[in-house]
């Protein structure tokens, strides 16, 4: 801003001294001087972005600027404005704008900032803590099926090893000769001792009636031929 006066003031004084007319340069000086009240009332707005609220009101007003300040969350009443935090302002950085010009700001509270961050961390932790449970999970069943693996082809070696050793067993006992049945030869029955000559000596004999296969049967005493003699 002092560059730019200064400037102003230099072209002014060549202007006037160009020589012309004393109405002309009269004219010169005065809009010189007009030009250089409107530069000396300009200022450029700053940034105040993540100041707190005291300092940025400090720093505007020490520039000739009004501030006015307004909860953009939950519309409460600023009392101490060590306690609040510029989060935005309605005139951007560098613009040239007139003293006495109003810079509305939008403030946060840090007790909600500090709310905010501590949900945001909480929020963090649960996370990754979520993410190694899950991780320590698929380690432990990625370890057990592992495990397991080892232990099938464990398992399964020990069991090949074994068949082999019985196989091998096998092949040195010398195999002894199959026996052969002897051919079984038919005993003839005996002859029966017993023999009724006719029905009333087998009755006597407590014997009748006699059935065919039995003791003391007789074609002679079955003259109906039904199996059953002296019935």
């Amino acid at each position: 801003m002092k560059k730019t006066l200064a400037l102003v003031v230099l072209t002014g004084l060549m202007l006037t001294g160009c020589g012309g007319k004393q109405s002309t340069a009269t004219a010169t000086g005065t809009a010189t001087a007009t030009a250089v009240a409107a530069v000396a009332d300009t200022v450029t707005v700053p940034s105040v972005l993540g100041l707190t609220l005291d300092k940025a009101t400090e720093q505007l007003e020490d520039l000739g600027l009004e501030v006015k300040a307004k909860d953009t969350v939950d519309d409460k009443s600023i009392f101490s404005k060590k306690n609040w935090q510029v989060t935005s302002q309605d005139t951007a950085e560098g613009a040239q704008v007139a003293k006495d010009s109003t810079v509305h700001l939008g403030v946060k509270s840090l007790e909600k900032i500090a709310a905010e961050k501590a949900a945001a961390d909480k929020a963090s932790a649960d996370k990754a803590a979520a993410e190694k449970v899950t991780a320590d999970k698929a380690a432990a069943e990625k370890a057990a099926a592992d495990k397991a693996a080892a232990d099938k082809a464990a398992a399964d070696a020990a069991a090949a090893k074994l068949a082999a050793e019985q196989a091998a067993a096998q092949q040195a006992v010398p195999q002894a000769p199959v026996q052969q049945a002897a051919p079984q030869v038919p005993v003839a029955p005996a002859p029966s001792s017993v023999q009724y000559a006719n029905c009333t000596a087998a009755r006597a004999a407590g014997a009748a009636p006699i059935y065919a296969g039995t003791p003391g049967y007789g074609k002679h005493l079955d003259r109906d031929g039904d199996g059953v003699g002296c019935d």
